[in-house]
């Protein structure tokens, strides 16, 4: 096989089973039903992933550089600062969408190590962005002048505990409701009345 079919064939392996475990988790899918499902032999996957916990760290790697381009893209828009932080709320409701919460589950009970280095990835990106979008909106006077590294340790650490709750297992909120309501709340407690008027104008349009 020549590099471009082995190319071609990696790829095409990596996004069966990304589509596989964002949406049914990994623990309990073997390689056996993997390889059925893409109609090649178990030594095909290997050949390009030797074992189901790198398949897992590239289906992380993957999402993580997908949110990673997409936070700098809401960043360098010439938007105001409400409209990025719908954008950022549109960005993490849309990745929980992606996302099933057995997949996070799975992520968090059964790869703790890797969960955590998600964790560190999002506080930092999350931190960083938030932090510039709240210094452009205080200038545009559409967000309150409460210190901007306030807003950003509330901002992450509500996020954090909806999404690190245990709470949330075992009640009748998805990760994806908890969050949108969680920015939702937020958003409103930071905004100045201008900035609120074009949150409600233009949140459901966005």
């Amino acid at each position: 096989m020549n590099k471009k079919n082995n190319s071609y064939e990696k790829e095409k392996i990596f996004t069966y089973i990304k589509s596989v475990f964002i949406k049914d988790g990994f623990y309990k899918i073997s390689m056996d039903t993997l390889a059925s499902g893409l109609n090649v032999s178990k030594k095909t996957i290997y050949k390009h992933y030797p074992s189901k916990d790198v398949l897992v760290e590239a289906v992380v790697d993957s999402i993580r550089n997908e949110v990673s381009g997409r936070l700098s893209s809401i960043i360098k828009s010439n938007e105001n600062a409400v409209i990025k932080l719908i954008r950022i709320n549109e960005l993490i409701s849309s990745l929980l969408f992606q996302l099933s919460d057995k997949w996070i589950s799975d992520l968090r009970i059964h790869m703790p190590a890797l969960w955590n280095r998600i964790d560190e990835f999002r506080t930092k990106q999350l931190f960083g962005a938030i932090g510039q979008i709240t210094k452009q909106g205080q200038k545009q006077q559409l967000i309150k002048n409460f210190p901007p590294e306030m807003i950003e340790i509330v901002f992450l650490s509500a996020l954090r505990g909806v999404l690190n709750n245990e709470f949330l297992l075992h009640s009748n909120f998805s990760y994806k409701d908890a969050v949108e309501i969680t920015l939702q709340i937020l958003f409103s407690g930071i905004l100045t009345s201008k900035g609120i008027k074009i949150f409600q104008k233009s949140f459901k349009k966005v």
